[in-house]
């Protein structure tokens, strides 16, 4: 009896080893440097600020296709590439001007885009404007309104060295936005109190085009199950008219490098138990349109699932991780994991209730939903959010947080199990041991 007993257990632990053995040699585990390398390749200057309805935001969505493809993530329709419809700015022919014309025409004043006055980026409904003796002028303290016809054009005050570039947003109230300094400001009240035209041009106007999300997806073992999304945005704000290129490399290079790092191991790994959705979403930073699109197609497959968004990952690791719901979001169990684990493992985190980010757009579907976002806002937007500042600590604790996660919620075992260095040696020293006690035994047995 004792010698069937050892057999069995010789039989199991060998089993348990060489599987741990193969898998140890296959497994390709989540790595930082792999992380580091695609945010500075996404954010590289090849790629103007991937801003959307451009070229190079179209070479980027190639290349997340093609990265899909590299590491055996399938497309969740025909085609990794999902097509919508935007209204984006383009710009075209002419130079930016701001200019002072007198009551005969004359130009009495000119400014200096990039140090004067630029546009904000947020619409460009209109792109000139002329002000006329009929016009309605409203002077505030911010700023200053000028309302012809049905047009409504806005002078703004800014005071950050027109730095920061705003997302574009084709519903913005003001048809032409504009940013200027101080002096502008005083300059363009004094001048219309005259009865001296303002003349204002933008090369920059909207239109419609047709732009791409990547959609992928990890097949599970049951996809009836509602799947699991895990998500970013790889659109950021493209170039200004001076020629200052907006990488982008926190927002969002990180994210989307995130992800795709994430999805490479995922893919190395057993399949899980429902379907794991990869999306690389476009046009976020034009109000979260990719994700809107995607959540709206594929609103009933997505019900009762859990979507994890990354929004600039690897910022400082002195800054806390935030986890974002929504502003009127419903109880969330997936914040509450994601708390509870942060709490267990003394992860400095902080929960916020905003729609910030495309999280936002499966929550207003009813679908359990938030961001991961290490929150440092001291460069992004301007042309100073580079890869250089990114931090790898930052980047492994993100990691660890999304997956306490994911191995809950799309696998009924932990892959780590069957993956852990402990389980190899374990199962190893103990194959030896039943081996020698059988050995033993034997040896026992014929003296």
């Amino acid at each position: 009896m004792r010698k069937q007993l050892l057999t069995f257990l010789l039989v199991i632990t060998v089993l348990i080893f060489n599987l741990s053995f193969i898998f140890s040699i296959s497994l390709k585990s989540f790595d930082d440097t792999n992380v580091i390398k695609n945010i500075k390749y996404l954010s590289s200057d090849r790629f103007k600020g991937r801003l959307a309805g451009t070229l190079e935001n179209r070479i980027v969505s190639e290349y997340i296709k093609n990265y899909f493809k590299k590491i055996n993530v399938s497309p969740q329709k025909q085609d990794y590439l999902d097509p919508f419809q935007v209204y984006a700015p383009i710009q075209i022919n002419g130079s930016p001007m701001l200019e002072i014309l007198n009551k005969s025409g004359k130009i009495v004043k000119e400014y200096e885009y990039g140090k004067d006055f630029k546009d904000s980026f947020l619409n460009f409904r209109t792109n000139n404007l002329q002000t006329t003796p009929k016009d309605e002028i409203r002077i505030y303290a911010g700023g200053i309104d000028i309302i012809q016809d049905s047009k409504s054009f806005r002078f703004i005050i800014a005071n950050d060295n027109f730095k920061f570039r705003s997302s574009f947003i084709s519903d913005y109230r003001s048809d032409m936005p504009i940013l200027i300094t101080p002096k502008v400001y005083d300059d363009l009240i004094t001048y219309s109190k005259k009865g001296y035209s303002i003349k204002c041009f933008i090369p920059y106007e909207v239109q419609k085009t047709n732009i791409y999300n990547v959609i992928g997806v990890i097949k599970g073992v049951n996809s009836k199950l509602p799947p699991l999304v895990l998500s970013c945005h790889f659109d950021h704000l493209g170039e200004d008219l001076s020629g200052n290129i907006y990488s982008g490399a926190l927002d969002n290079a990180s994210g989307t490098a995130f992800l795709l790092e994430l999805a490479r191991y995922l893919s190395s790994i057993l399949p899980p138990d429902r379907d794991i959705i990869i999306a690389a979403f476009n046009a976020e930073e034009f109000g979260l349109l990719g994700s809107k699109a995607f959540v709206d197609d594929n609103a009933s497959y997505l019900l009762g699932g859990k979507a994890i968004n990354f929004d600039m990952i690897g910022s400082n690791n002195a800054i806390p991780l935030t986890i974002m719901s929504g502003k009127n979001a419903p109880r969330s169990v997936l914040l509450s994991d994601i708390q509870n684990y942060c709490k267990k493992t003394s992860v400095d985190y902080l929960i916020e209730f905003e729609d910030a980010s495309d999280h936002a757009s499966f929550i207003n579907q009813g679908i359990d939903a938030i961001s991961l976002c290490d929150a440092d806002f001291s460069r992004i937007h301007t042309p100073d959010d580079k890869a250089e500042f990114i931090s790898k600590s930052a980047i492994d604790r993100a990691y660890k947080v999304v997956w306490s996660e994911i191995s809950s919620y799309a696998y009924t075992y932990s892959p780590m199990f069957i993956y852990s260095k402990r389980i190899l040696l374990s199962s190893g020293v103990l194959s030896c041991i039943f081996f020698f006690s059988l050995l033993f035994i034997n040896i026992k047995k014929v003296e």
